[in-house]
């Protein structure tokens, strides 16, 4: 009886010691590769229904603009701007737009946004980083706003729009 207890603790201390040089080993492999792809709950594919409750849920401050299912929200010191497709019938969002009012220093800025979406960025600090941040998602940041989008959703657009 003796023999299994220190066993035991022998194995309780050698997984602690574990944990403690690598803390995502008992993570399961499914959460490790999860990616935050929202900006304050927005993100590109949710129906502009979804947004409509985040609003509600958040308390958020927003408004829609007349004829669009496009929302803007004064939310912790940034504007937002959350843009849904007119045609589709669910009215997807296919673009979040958030105007930050202080920044801050762009290279912390540039590691914290690393840090949330668990991402590396591209680009530099002249033309905007850009970071890939889930199937067919691409956020960017400017200095002063981050703008995440739905790629194909994007490239749909732009080509509506040039045919108009």
């Amino acid at each position: 009886m003796k023999i299994a207890i220190v066993i035991a603790g022998l194995i309780i201390v050698a997984v602690a010691a574990l944990v403690a040089i690598q803390p995502g080993f008992l993570k399961p492999a499914s959460l490790s590769l999860v990616k935050k792809s929202d900006i304050l709950g927005f993100s590109p594919g949710m129906t502009f229904d979804e947004a409509n409750k985040v609003v509600t849920q958040r308390r958020y401050r927003c408004r829609q603009l007349r004829g669009s299912y496009t929302l803007e929200c004064a939310v912790d010191g940034a504007k937002l701007t959350i843009d849904g497709d007119d045609v589709d019938a669910k009215h997807p969002i296919w673009r979040v737009h958030a105007v930050l009012s202080n920044p801050g220093p762009q290279d912390a800025a540039v590691k914290s946004i690393s840090d949330q979406f668990n991402a590396q960025p591209t680009g530099d600090p002249r033309e905007g980083w850009i970071w890939t941040v889930g199937r067919g998602l691409k956020l960017s940041y400017d200095g002063s706003a981050l703008k995440l989008v739905n790629e194909a959703e994007e490239a749909r657009l732009g080509k509506e729009g040039s045919k108009r």
